[in-house]
């Protein structure tokens, strides 16, 4: 059996997609009966107060790093240090203490198999090192490829110190995974990995899924559109469809409801938000924990998907909950992008609208209102389904190293 030291700036009890996505990969291993600690930040580097008896049961291991509230300090418009100082990002100065923490434990937990995921530079550099020192393999997962494949990039000395560390990384990295064909494709091209790269889906976690209470019609009669997820500018511009939502209003004097739950935008894009809804209701909803934001999307009457050309690359976790919610979708994509092409395999409970046409997503959102969800066989999307490639892929670098 493996022997598996999961290296995550990022952790529980912070919440994100990455996380749970790493988080999934522990317990799936356990389950097949793997051993599986982490090493990442202590919880005050998110604003959280630590959980020993969690972290003893788990496996979680603890390296020292700044508080969140003092990298805020060190970062305000009159003292503003960290980021000019912290070329691999806010958790740079987790590095020596990591670095120092995993060696240690490779050697007490008779470790043979340290695991990372990018994009934070931090937790490649560290897991890199600790892999080298310790000659141990190494396994990759590139959740995102690196921006600088595909973005023009003025390359500074910042940027060539992460360049560096990907560079490292993938050279000494036994085996690599990426989430989608395109990033398989470009990521290979680009590092000129040859076979050592394999996909594993982002995927939705079965388990959640079919724990969620079941879709009921709501009283109101209100048509509510659920958006989970940051939206901002460049790539997940939510005005369009504010605005697209508006006119349907107008047109048909249907009562929309329009729930966009995540991270908060500025109070500029609140305000022209607030600008443009003036016939329907736009509701801005702090971050809520998964198990309630898929619970409130069950719930909803279309799921939005919000996804610019740039992120074409990119299938997010998202995508798949929504699937496998088996609601109606509003997919606003890029036309050509991995996303879309998912999607298209279960077109009965998708609307698309192109991502880049203001008129395209105009003719979306008058569609939304006759489109009933059929119920979809998704399973093979779950990340359970997906398990067995890194289980395969952790005995292969094993057996690399034992043979």
């Amino acid at each position: 059996m493996a022997r598996v030291l999961i290296v995550t700036s990022e952790y529980k009890p912070f919440t994100s997609s990455g996380i749970h996505r790493i988080s999934f990969f522990k317990r799936a291993l356990e389950q097949q009966g793997h051993f599986v600690a982490v090493l990442t930040t202590n919880a005050s580097s998110q604003g959280m107060v630590s959980d020993n008896s969690y972290d003893k049961t788990h496996n979680i291991y603890r390296a020292y790093t700044l508080s969140k509230l003092l990298r805020r300090l060190l970062s305000s418009k009159k003292l503003p240090l960290y980021p000019t100082l912290a070329r691999a990002g806010k958790y740079d100065v987790w590095l020596p203490f990591a670095i120092r923490k995993g060696k240690e434990l490779v050697r007490q937990l008779n470790i043979n198999v340290v695991f990372t995921s990018f994009p934070d530079f931090s937790s490649l550099y560290a897991a890199q090192r600790i892999a080298q020192l310790t000659s141990t393999k190494l396994i990759t997962d590139f959740r995102d490829p690196p921006y600088w494949i595909y973005d023009q990039v003025t390359v500074n000395r910042k940027i060539r110190f992460c360049q560096n560390i990907v560079e490292r990384t993938i050279k000494q990295s036994s085996q690599v995974v990426v989430c989608t064909q395109d990033s398989k494709e470009s990521l290979s091209l680009y590092y000129d990995i040859g076979q050592n790269i394999e996909i594993i889906a982002n995927g939705y976690d079965a388990e959640v899924i079919a724990a969620l209470p079941e879709f009921m019609p709501r009283e109101d009669d209100y048509f509510e559109i659920v958006h989970i997820g940051s939206f901002y500018a460049e790539g997940r511009d939510i005005k369009p469809i504010v605005s697209a939502l508006e006119k349907q209003a107008l047109n048909t004097n249907k009562k929309i409801k329009l729930r966009l739950i995540g991270d908060l935008p500025d109070n500029h894009t609140t305000a022209i938000i607030r600008d443009i809804a003036k016939s329907i209701i736009v509701s801005i909803e702090p971050p809520v924990k998964m198990h309630e934001a898929l619970s409130i999307a069950m719930q909803a009457d279309v799921l939005l998907l919000l996804q610019g050309e740039r992120f074409d690359r990119q299938i997010p976790t998202k995508v798949y909950e929504y699937l496998a919610l088996n609601r109606p979708i509003w997919a606003v994509v890029g036309d050509k992008g991995e996303t879309h092409k998912l999607l298209a395999s279960y077109a009965a409970n998708v609307v698309f609208s192109t991502y880049s046409k203001p008129t395209d997503i105009t003719n979306g959102a008058s569609k939304l209102f006759d489109l009933k969800a059929t119920s979809l066989e998704v399973i093979a999307l779950s990340r359970q389904s997906q398990a067995n490639k890194l289980v395969t892929l952790i005995q292969k670098a094993i057996y690399k190293q034992e043979y």
